[in-house]
């Protein structure tokens, strides 16, 4: 068979999605009505937020993110409603200029940590 005979065979023939790849094709999102009451996992969650699931997995310990309602081996779930709502405050918080101040202390605080931590490699080396 010739590559061009090959490369036509090889675009027509799809394989079909298996695993989590077809269930997420075939998931709708949730209606409406049903928000208050929907269930979703970890990954979902950060998600939502645009976060690492190890980010999330840690506000959730700290008590700054809600509390899973379903706590089973490997099944931990959140109340989609309870997550919007954080979201939406956490969103609010975000703008606050009290909070704001608080990250850019913490983060310049890193970051004369870092720079003196290289520094005295350098001088070291």
């Amino acid at each position: 068979m010739s590559a061009q005979g090959w490369h036509m065979t090889k675009s027509t023939d799809h394989a079909p999605l298996s695993g989590a790849a077809s269930r997420a094709a075939r998931r709708a999102p949730t209606p409406p009505e049903l928000a208050d009451v929907a269930l979703i996992d970890g990954p979902r969650c950060a998600a939502a937020g645009c976060i690492a699931i190890s980010t999330w997995y840690e506000l959730v310990r700290r008590g700054e993110a809600p509390q899973p309602v379903l706590r089973a081996p490997r099944c931990t779930r959140w109340r989609l409603a309870d997550v919007r709502e954080w979201l939406r405050l956490w969103a609010e918080r975000g703008s606050d200029p009290g909070q704001r101040a608080v990250l850019e202390r913490t983060v310049r605080r890193a970051t004369n940590a870092a720079q003196s931590r290289r520094a005295a490699v350098k001088a070291g080396a």
